[in-house]
């Protein structure tokens, strides 16, 4: 959602012309509404706003283009061995934990789990090495998927409060 900035040019026109709402600079972030009047109604931008980010991270549609963008990526550099023992370090606990959650929210709670082993498998098949790297973007995805109901609801409760006045 747009903000006008203070020291831009942007505030210094819109306060000329009168349109700034109120100065909250501590309340600029993507579940807040304008702090200027726009040239259109408020509720349709924040209707095609709320729109566009639910579609932005939507869980199938974020899960297809980490896939795209992962799996065009060049193997990494084989892991270091430990050189003490000559082993290769295997991931921690913590890394280990984080990858059985991320299995277990996308691979079977949610609505795409199909679509997560699918494209799982895929990156097996066509970029090994870069596994770790889809599998951190996917638990990324843990939270745009509630981040995305809390700017809707944000800003479906901001609009409320205009129309009472």
């Amino acid at each position: 959602m747009l903000q006008a900035l203070p020291n831009t040019a942007l505030r210094r026109r819109l306060e000329r012309e009168g349109r700034m709402l109120r100065s909250h600079e501590s309340d600029i972030n993507q579940s807040t509404l304008m702090n200027f009047v726009p040239t259109r109604p408020i509720e349709e931008i924040a209707r095609e706003y709320v729109e566009a980010f639910c579609n932005l991270y939507d869980p199938i549609r974020y899960l297809e283009r980490c896939y795209r963008c992962v799996v065009r990526m060049p193997p990494p550099p084989p892991r270091p061995r430990n050189p003490d023992s000559g082993w290769i370090e295997l991931p921690s606990w913590t890394d280990l934990r984080a990858v059985l959650k991320v299995a277990w929210r996308q691979g079977a709670v949610r609505k795409s789990r199909w679509r997560f082993w699918r494209r799982l498998a895929c990156m097996l098949a066509r970029n090994p090495g870069q596994l770790g790297r889809f599998l951190i973007l996917c638990a990324h995805n843990e939270h745009f998927i509630h981040f995305r109901e809390t700017v809707r609801k944000e800003i479906e409760r901001q609009i409320a409060q205009l129309s009472r006045g």
